[in-house]
């Protein structure tokens, strides 16, 4: 699966299984909340594929477990099995520890982002 905010050129791929059914964490794309659009594409032991684009939904980053994951992070890293992101990520399932990073930089980026631009603001 990929997906995308507005510009198609910046897809990023979210998951990938051979099982039929998976779960996938969904980042918030390029805001605090936005439009993200999907695209699955599936294919065969022969190399070939075909892809179905979703409607668009719209995501909306759990800044509580990730203010709480930071606040773990700083404390050395003590054990905080309360935060279901830390939980996720002991996991061992690459795809949902690969898209909660992704997801995690995404929102990390939007800080450091609004951070830049309030310093730039106040100058």
């Amino acid at each position: 699966m990929i997906a995308w905010t507005t510009d198609y050129s910046n897809q990023v791929i979210i998951g990938f299984t051979t099982q039929s059914i998976f779960q996938l964490w969904l980042y918030a794309g390029d805001n605090n909340n936005s439009f993200l659009n999907i695209t699955v594409r599936i294919r065969d032991t022969l190399d070939c594929f075909t892809e179905y684009n979703l409607q668009s939904i719209m995501v909306r980053p759990d800044l509580t477990a990730v203010t709480t994951l930071i606040d773990v992070v700083q404390q050395s890293g003590k054990e905080s099995n309360s935060n279901h992101l830390i939980q996720l990520l002991a996991s061992s399932n690459q795809n949902i520890v690969g898209q909660i990073l992704t997801s995690l930089s995404q929102i990390f980026n939007n800080m450091n982002s609004e951070i830049v631009q309030a310093t730039v603001d106040s100058n």
